[in-house]
């Protein structure tokens, strides 16, 4: 026996054997990662590379289907999807029905996080009565509901969240500064904001021809500051500049200032002919006007869209928009994932811009790109956010022109009444509509009655724990007035002699069954 012949044949044996499961254990490692990236064999015998489809509602457990196949399991649910679009469809027993086409990208993650079921039969009651609203504002958090009723001297701050609601009293006096019972009587007041946290409400006072800008504090309501009387300005708009709101972006007689509450100090004019602004905490963007001389000697007004951030020399130049008319301006800024982003429209013409905000002093090319430049169907007369900052909506009578920064989509709703319409949470949209308030999702889908009688025209607040909805009933009660002389007193005064007394009951619905 050769010895020598022997150990040379085991040693390739070895060898080839170590190669075959090195080359397995790749194979199974590649394999392993197209399965992971999507990658499946197709009905062809061909590769294709699917996407994942994630679905999560409130409330949760709820059944999926998707292109009319049952789901085993229930939301939250992640599904591995060819791509292309596929109809879903979302319903739990006691609630209404939710559905939709989605779009799945091959290698792509696509979340649909706003599925909204609501109950068939909710749960209905009566919270509290008050009288006529002078102030009602919901907080941006959905937490929280500042009050003020007619012929009151005490505000109420009124939490939303748990089994029965919390208020608190707010003496107007300390707000306003004033004791004198006339002018808190006859007080005009609107909440033009709110800061973070739901701890800061910046008010509009208008007493007379004036108005006074006020940061309430509602922890410490006599720590509330009158701007106005503070720094000694006129001012015709203020935004919030940070989360806590010590700063503060303010505008007066068109003249843009920075206000520092932290150690109480308002900037000289960083800029002037300022029109319209809106901004991202430190960045503020606005409609900038000057007057030029033409090449024939004359003048003319010109008008740019310009973008300041806090701490900078001057503003970036986004857009000259001479051509425009001077009312059909929007603007609205805002921060989705790492792109931050600038939305305006002109007239009819939309520009939305994303990347990072260029920077005055530090100026680099293409710091932001065009993401959509469109002509709208209508001329919007107002532009909001929803607090993600991930959808941007135009708003006309009776349209919603919306955009997605997730999907980079846009849609354009019709919708069934000329009210104006607002956010319900982050991705509905509500309104009043003939004697009801209706919803539809950002992209105009699953249109549904939410509140079956409401003729009143007050606002409407999805709670931020998903747990309540709350709505105003208005209600009138008829009071006597003061028989005339001679008249005999009844048990029923004609009607004639009295008047309505208005009530607003706060109503709420249960959410969760």
């Amino acid at each position: 026996m050769d010895r020598k012949k022997t150990k040379k044949i085991q040693s390739t044996r070895i060898v080839m054997t170590n190669i075959f499961m090195a080359l397995s254990v790749i194979a199974i490692v590649f394999i392993l990662m197209l399965i992971a990236m999507g990658f499946k064999i197709n009905e062809h015998g061909g590769l294709e590379q699917s996407g994942l489809l994630q679905i999560s509602s409130h409330p949760s457990g709820a059944t999926v289907e998707i292109d009319g196949e049952t789901q085993f399991s229930r939301t939250e649910i992640s599904k591995m999807l060819s791509s292309g679009e596929h109809k879903v469809k979302v319903t739990k027993s006691g609630y209404d029905t939710w559905e939709t086409n989605v779009r799945v990208d091959a290698g792509l993650l696509t979340h649909i996080s706003w599925v909204r079921l609501f109950p068939l039969n909710p749960t209905t009651e009566k919270v509290a009565t008050y009288n006529q609203a002078k102030l009602l504002s919901f907080s941006n958090d959905r937490k929280n509901l500042l009050y003020l009723e007619q012929d009151s001297t005490s505000m109420k701050f009124i939490n939303l969240q748990g089994d029965s609601i919390k208020e608190e009293k707010i003496k107007l006096s300390d707000v306003l500064g004033t004791k004198d019972a006339d002018v808190l009587q006859n007080a005009v007041i609107s909440v033009a904001a709110w800061s973070d946290g739901s701890n800061k409400a910046l008010i509009n006072w208008t007493h007379g021809e004036v108005t006074d800008w006020i940061l309430l504090d509602i922890e410490n309501p006599t720590n509330s500051i009158n701007l106005t009387n503070k720094f000694g300005l006129y001012f015709n708009n203020i935004l919030i500049a940070n989360g806590s709101a010590s700063k503060l972006w303010a505008i007066e007689n068109g003249n843009l200032h920075l206000i520092d509450l932290s150690n109480s100090t308002i900037s000289v004019a960083l800029a002037t002919g300022i029109e319209t602004a809106a901004n991202n905490k430190d960045v503020i963007a606005y409609i900038h006007t000057a007057e030029v001389v033409t090449e024939n000697g004359s003048t003319a007004t010109k008008r740019t869209v310009e973008l300041f951030k806090e701490g900078e020399t001057g503003a970036t130049v986004i857009e000259d928009i001479t051509k425009a008319k001077a009312n059909n301006t929007t603007l609205a800024l805002g921060t989705y994932w790492s792109d931050e982003w600038l939305a305006y429209s002109t007239d009819a013409n939309l520009t939305i811009l994303a990347g990072k905000y260029p920077s005055f002093d530090k100026p680099t090319k293409n710091a932001m790109k065009d993401v959509l430049k469109r002509e709208l169907s209508h001329v919007p007369t107002s532009i909001s956010v929803n607090a993600e900052q991930r959808i941007v909506a135009y708003r006309s009578p009776a349209k919603v022109m919306s955009f997605d920064f997730e999907t980079k989509d846009y849609y354009d709703i019709q919708l069934k009444s000329e009210n104006k319409s607002y956010w319900l949470d982050d991705y509905i949209i509500w309104q009043h509509e003939e004697g009801k308030v209706t919803i539809n999702d950002f992209n105009g889908n699953n249109y549904r009655e939410l509140i079956s009688d409401s003729n009143n025209q007050l606002p409407v607040c999805l709670t931020e724990n998903n747990r309540w909805l709350y709505y105003f009933d208005v209600v009138e009660k008829e009071t006597k007035t003061e028989a005339t002389e001679g008249a005999e007193t009844t048990e029923t005064t004609p009607a004639e002699e009295t008047t309505p007394a208005i009530k607003y009951v706060l109503m709420r619905e249960k959410l969760n069954i």
